[in-house]
């Protein structure tokens, strides 16, 4: 309907039939980017590798794959892509349309199984890696559910406290006003000023997260939280080894597919989500550049493990730099895993104890003032 809509003003307004593809493509990646899952993409990389084991020719291979695709977004871009591939256009080339699908990582391999003629080699590998990228995303999903869950009751809890509870007691609480604790005082002032300023306190509140939100999308917002995720208490290694494991997994199956270093750096840094390892990869590339070798970055960083330097160092001398990364992406997912279950141990507790100081805080608050007030009636 809203492509629909779209269509018609083009044509109203200026009729360039340019910008009405533009727009239909525009459209078309987004909602690609919110509804396609990374395992509808596993599903097309390993049957498509199967259709080119058995044989079958690559156009009728993605028409039979189309068939199967559920999904009407990922169903549409399959079938332009086969259009575009029983047009002469390469198949990496037909899949670069649609980044938000096919990242840069995958497309590169598929270049290189194209140029080499391992194609499902390529897409074999594209699998593993899309594998170990949903695995440790539900590693970290299991580890901050709970902890956010509890976030999101103790909020509601506070806030029904507030705006429902308190507010039955505000007549008897206004007759013993002199008497009553400072903390009940305060929440009695938070209560009433939450249901008499609420439209003005969610204008407050929606202009603070526009500017908040706004700030983190420019360099300079970035920059900072990039730090900060650097430099916080025990979250600092977990930041920094999610980060190498994404960089590294990356950087060690494109050398492993035959991919030039420059290129694969620079693919890598487009998928880095992180300022300061964007950073360290420019580094690298002016160090190779210049001629110094790889590992001199990895030396030098201050945020690299030292057993990771001393190994990369190992690994480019032996001309095994591609094996070496792989390795040492599997060796700190697996530190990842282990530490974020000890980070969930002590959080989860720290929640629990905070939730009930804090609700306890607004019942006994509650509760005392009742109790002064049975005193003196007595």
């Amino acid at each position: 309907m809203a492509i629909a809509a779209a269509n018609k003003k083009i044509k109203k307004t200026a009729g360039d039939s340019s910008v009405l593809e533009h727009i239909k493509t525009l459209d078309l990646k987004i909602n690609l980017s919110r509804r396609i899952s990374i395992r509808e993409l596993i599903f097309f990389t390993s049957q498509l590798s199967l259709m080119i084991e058995i044989g079958t020719p690559l156009n009728a291979g993605l028409s039979s794959i189309a068939i199967q695709i559920k999904n009407p977004m990922f169903k549409q871009a399959i079938t332009d892509i086969l259009a575009d591939v029983e047009a002469g256009t390469l198949l990496s080339t037909a899949m670069g349309k649609y980044p938000q699908i096919f990242s840069d990582v995958y497309v590169s391999l598929v270049k290189a199984g194209e140029n080499s003629g391992e194609l499902k080699d390529m897409l074999d590998r594209s699998v593993i890696v899309q594998e170990k990228q949903e695995k440790f995303l539900e590693t970290l999903k299991k580890a901050m559910t709970y902890p956010l869950i509890l976030c999101c009751v103790s909020v509601a809890v506070v806030i029904f406290l507030l705006t429902f509870v308190f507010p039955r007691f505000a007549v008897l609480f206004e007759e013993i006003k002199d008497i009553l604790p400072a903390s009940t005082k305060f929440l009695l002032y938070l209560s009433n000023s939450m249901r008499a300023s609420w439209l003005l306190a969610a204008i407050v509140i929606g202009i603070s997260v526009g500017g908040i939100y706004t700030f983190a999308k420019s360099t300079k917002g970035r920059l900072l939280i990039d730090t900060l995720k650097m430099r916080l208490p025990v979250l600092a290694q977990i930041y920094i080894r999610i980060y190498l494991v994404q960089m590294m997994r990356t950087l060690g199956f494109l050398m492993g597919c035959n991919v030039p270093l420059m290129e694969a750096l620079q693919i890598t840094r487009g998928g880095i989500n992180n300022l300061i390892f964007v950073r360290f990869i420019d580094q690298t590339t002016r160090n190779l550049e210049e001629g110094r070798g790889m590992s001199i970055a990895f030396i030098e960083s201050a945020f690299i493990p030292e057993s990771a330097k001393q190994i990369v160092k190992t690994g480019e001398e032996t001309q095994n730099i591609a094996k070496v990364m792989l390795r040492l992406s599997d060796y700190y997912e697996g530190e990842i895993d282990d530490q974020m279950k000890k980070f969930a141990t002590i959080i989860e507790p720290a929640l629990l104890i905070v939730m009930g100081v804090v609700v306890g805080g607004i019942v006994m608050s509650l509760i005392l003032p009742i109790f002064k007030l049975s005193k003196m009636v007595h």
